[in-house]
């Protein structure tokens, strides 16, 4: 069936909106490094006159960025969503050096004419390495710390005033959805999709900050893209070693191992 308009008009303006903001942004980090690593000369750069040092970091890191964009969903929200984050974090910055590292065999190619040796392409792609680690830890970090600044507060311990509650959450919505209970709400790239008694919408917003909203509701994170509220939950699934809340809707919310134990301290499982 079609998205009711209400749903589809403000989806379509807010993709236009993160997709440029998310530009702006990558475009502003990738220049702010080029900058940075231009200025120390990295890797014996400082041969290389400042002004084409700048291009040549500020390209290498933008084509670091769009491939981060693309690996790191599918590492860190789909395929190893419950793996530790040393191996997530590893996967990606070994799988984004490879383009990276081919960018620069190009670069050597273009300036002198000539193909290095596959010695060279190994040294290469493991600087490469360490420096995105260092990026993707970072990034991790800064991720990780938003979400324990949402994170629900332990039992037993007196919860801070919020700043919004659930009825102001409720507002975002379509009007058709406002007066619904909210079951669930699952992180789709830029867009959260709301799991509520009158069925699913979509608004344009990040999943920490909706869980800060959310935080008069009782309810808890279970995954790295979801946060489940307790009137949504129907029942419990198990098997192959996963766990899943079902919905009173029928959708089914995953637990990674992160969440396990906060769900069953909870009395949910």
């Amino acid at each position: 069936m079609t998205e009711p308009t209400e749903t589809v008009k403000p989806a379509a303006a807010g993709l236009i909106q993160a997709w440029g903001g998310g530009v702006l942004r990558g475009v502003v980090i990738c220049l702010v490094l080029g900058l940075i690593f231009a200025w120390l000369g990295v890797y014996e750069s400082s041969q290389i006159p400042f002004p084409e040092r700048v291009v040549y970091w500020t390209g290498l890191i933008a084509l670091g960025f769009v491939s981060a964009a693309l690996v790191n969903p599918w590492v860190f929200e789909r395929r190893m969503a419950s793996a530790h984050p040393a191996v997530q974090i590893g996967v990606v910055s070994c799988v984004i050096s490879v383009p990276i590292t081919i960018g620069l065999i190009v670069i050597e190619y273009l300036s002198d004419g000539t193909v290095a040796e596959p010695a060279w392409w190994w040294i290469q792609f493991g600087y490469v390495i360490v420096v995105s680690v260092l990026l993707t830890t970072a990034g991790w970090a800064l991720d990780r710390l938003g979400r324990q600044a949402a994170a629900p507060v332990p039992a037993g311990q007196a919860a801070p005033i919020p700043a919004t509650t659930p009825l102001a959450f409720a507002d975002r919505l379509p009007a058709k959805f406002r007066s619904a209970e909210i079951h669930a709400v699952s992180a789709e790239d830029h867009y959260l999709r709301i799991h509520t008694s009158a069925g699913e919408t979509m608004i344009l917003m990040r999943l920490a900050d909706a869980i800060r909203e959310l935080a008069a509701l009782e309810g808890m994170q279970t995954h790295r893209s979801w946060w489940v509220a307790r009137q949504g939950l129907s029942d419990v699934g198990k098997g192959d070693g996963r766990v899943t809340l079902k919905l009173k809707s029928g959708a089914e919310a995953p637990v990674s191992r992160t969440y396990v134990k906060a769900v069953k301290d909870a009395g949910w499982l």
